[in-house]
Formats: structure tokens, sequence, C-alpha cells
């Protein structure tokens, strides 16, 4: 019976375990925020290496040598995706790698993760030419996974994009029309049509023009990243969410909102700087992520509904509410 059982010991395979370890390691980080958890839209595009592995035990067998390996490459491959993953998810390189393997990933591996190497381009807008009268705008705009810039600029044109996007994807959209003296405009992002494995992110640079007409925005980011930055233009409302990525929201004087404010995070995460003369009541619903201000957090561990007012809030000459819902993610409301 005890030589059974020490049999039964030294049969066991690891390999599981190891993996889980470090899956539950990579959780541990996204749950204390030492990473974001949009990093797991880049670590899952490497799930085939769960087929590798399960071939790989198969083929090794069930010697002590062979669980040993089997173990080794569990390891090396799984860390493997979660560097890579790390490091094209935050695009910054990580300290304790060589410099050469840092750029190697962060140029794509030499194709390898990235197969899409043809981006096409296009180039769109709405010029004064097309409406005319228009006292309003509404801005709704929807990527997937991307990188995106919307920013403000002197000009006649209501809104203008430049698009760069992997062929074969489906073609980014923009429609507007006019009702009345106000002027929807709805973007969406280039889409794919096929099964993907690693696939180039799509990129956009927005521009709104005419900064004197009051704008609705509506902005909704899945994955990747997002910067928007409105200093002249007077906004009535203003939405925002992203999924599983990183959205930077820098919003000036002249720009702070006069209607509703509500700001949605998923897994991702969410930067908003405001003028220090701005006071605000930022009302959350927080589920397991983190809500902070200036880098302190004011939430409550168990998350749940709560509210927090800014201190300068009852003497400032403006004065904002704001509504967040994070799930998983984090919201972070900077003063400049």
């Amino acid at each position: 019976m005890e030589g059974d059982s020490i049999k039964y010991i030294h049969s066991r395979n690891y390999s599981r375990a190891v993996f889980l370890i470090l899956v539950g390691g990579m959780l541990l980080l996204n749950s204390i925020g030492v990473v974001d958890w949009g990093v797991w839209v880049y670590i899952f595009r490497f799930w085939p290496i769960l087929i590798v592995l399960i071939g790989l035990r198969i083929i090794l067998g069930n010697s002590s040598f062979s669980r040993f390996l089997g173990m080794f490459f569990t390891m090396v491959l799984t860390l493997a995706s979660f560097v890579v993953g790390y490091i094209q998810y935050t695009q910054q390189p990580i300290t304790f790698l060589p410099p050469v393997v840092n750029d190697w990933v962060l140029k794509g591996g030499s194709g390898i993760f990235n197969l899409n190497k043809e981006l096409l381009l296009k180039d769109e807008e709405i010029s004064f030419e097309q409406y005319s009268d228009i006292l309003e705008r509404v801005l709704s705009i929807e990527t997937g996974a991307c990188t995106f810039n919307l920013s403000e600029e002197d000009s006649d044109r209501y809104f203008a994009v430049k698009s760069k996007y992997p062929k074969g994807f489906k073609d980014p959209l923009l429609v507007h029309s006019k009702s009345l003296d106000v002027l929807d405009i709805d973007f969406k992002g280039a889409q794919s049509q096929n099964f993907e494995l690693f696939y180039t992110n799509s990129e956009y640079d927005m521009t709104i023009g005419h900064l004197d007409i009051i704008s609705d925005l509506d902005i909704k980011l899945g994955a990747g990243n997002g910067n928007v930055i409105l200093e002249e233009t007077p906004v009535k409302d203003f939405w925002a969410e992203v999924g599983a990525g990183k959205l930077d929201l820098q919003i000036g004087v002249k720009s702070v909102p006069q209607g509703e404010t509500k700001l949605t995070v998923g897994a991702g995460k969410m930067n908003l700087i405001l003028p220090s003369r701005v006071g605000y009541v930022l009302e959350y619903d927080l589920g397991v992520g983190n809500i902070t201000v200036n880098g302190d957090s004011v939430s409550e561990i168990t998350g749940g509904r709560g509210k927090y007012t800014s201190e300068n809030y009852v003497a400032s000459d403006i004065q904002l509410t704001i509504y967040v819902n994070v799930g998983v993610g984090s919201f972070n409301i900077e003063s400049n």
C-alpha cells in the first residue's frame, strides 16, 4: 500500500499546477492594480499554446523526464505569452529584459505577432460646405481594439478622421445627417470579418472643428488605448465607456460638460483630468475594481455605491457631477 502511494506521488504531472499558479499570479497582480485587466485581451491571443502543451504531454508520455519537460515548457510558454501580451498592451518595455527583446516584441516579433502586415489608409471629413446653420453637434465614436486620438482644430470641418486598419477588415464607417439645426455624426471603427489570431490594431486620428458649436459626445473604446483632449469645444452631455483598454480624458475649462457626465469602465482603465478650478461630486457604482482621486483610493474595498465630493466643490465657480460605473477595472480623476 505504501509503495503504491509513493508511486502515485512520483507519477503526478505538475504542468497543470504550474499553469494555474502562473495564471493565479497574474490575476492577483490584476486585483491589486499592478497590471491592468486589459492585458488579458492580448494574452488570450495565445490560447493555441494550450493545444501545444496538450500535444507535448501526449508525445512525451509519463516518464519522470517527460513530466519535467512538460512542466518546463508549460512555465516557459505561459510566461512568454504573459510577457508578450503585457508589452504589446502597454507599449512599454520591461526593464529586466534585454533591450533587443523588448524592441523585437514592440515591433511585432518580425511579423509573428502581427500577421496582417498590410494596412489600409482612409481619410474622411465632414465640412461646412456639406451642412450649414448647425447649432449643435452629436458625435458618437465606437471602436474595437485600436489606438485613437481625438483633439480639436481651428477649421471649418465639423469632424475629420484619418484611419489606418488591417487589410481584410470591414472598412470604418462614418455616417452623418442633419435634423433641424443638429448635426448627428456616427463613426464606427474597422471590424474584423474573419477569425484573426494575431492582428494589428487599427489607428485613428480624429479632430473636431467649429469649436463654437456645443457638442454631445459618446465615446466607446473596446480594447487598446484612447486619448481625448478638449479645451475649447463647449460640451453638453459627455459619455465615455472603455472595455478592456485604457482611455485618457483631458477636459479644459471651456469644455467642462454642462449636462450629464457618465463614465463606464469594464476591465480597463480610465483617467480623467480636470482643471483645478472645477469642483465636482463623484457618484460611483463599484464592482471589484478601484476608484482613485489624484492617485489616492476613495472607494470602499468591498465596492458598492458611494459618493465623493472634492474639497473645492462648494467654493468653485464651476461645478460638475460625474457618474461613474466601474467593474473590475480602475478609474482615476486628477486636477491640473
